[in-house]
């Protein structure tokens, strides 16, 4: 197997990712607010899961973005307790100062990608585990089956 081939196989799926992330969040010229968008998503969603979920979800994910969402992850005292108004606090704080896009819009952008890419079950599952408030957040901010369905 051809290792620079396979090396521009993963940053070609990464890339792709982060892609669709800045489109759904209408800032295609932006790529880089899609990449600061997936890091706080799936950080501040790793953080508030707990660890069999982490790793459940992690099998699904291509290897850079993989690393991505276990960059700098502690497991011990996870999950974070937090509400639907810290998640999405959270993640405008990890968007950082420079992002002009809102902590939903960038969370319903990623969602759109994970149900694109991920399995519906393995996101259901994740979903399940999450308090009733965060539940009705990715509620209102998943895309519509209809949507999925293409």
């Amino acid at each position: 197997m051809n290792v620079q081939a396979n090396v521009e196989k993963f940053c070609n799926e990464a890339a792709s990712w982060i892609n669709d992330i800045a489109i759904n969040m209408r800032t295609p010229e932006r790529p880089d607010w899609g990449l600061k968008a997936l890091r706080a998503v799936l950080h501040t969603l790793r953080d508030r899961t707990m660890v069999q979920e982490v790793f459940h979800l992690s099998s699904q994910l291509p290897a850079l973005v993989r690393g991505i969402y276990f960059e700098g992850y502690k497991p011990q005292d996870k999950p974070l307790k937090m509400d639907a108004d810290e998640f999405l606090r959270t993640v405008k704080d990890r968007l950082g100062p420079g992002v002009d896009v809102p902590a939903g819009e960038a969370i319903r952008a990623v969602l759109a990608v994970l149900y694109e890419r991920v399995s519906e079950g393995e996101l259901e599952d994740l979903r399940g585990v999450l308090p009733k408030d965060l539940q009705k957040l990715w509620d209102q901010l998943a895309p519509e089956k209809s949507e999925m369905d293409g």
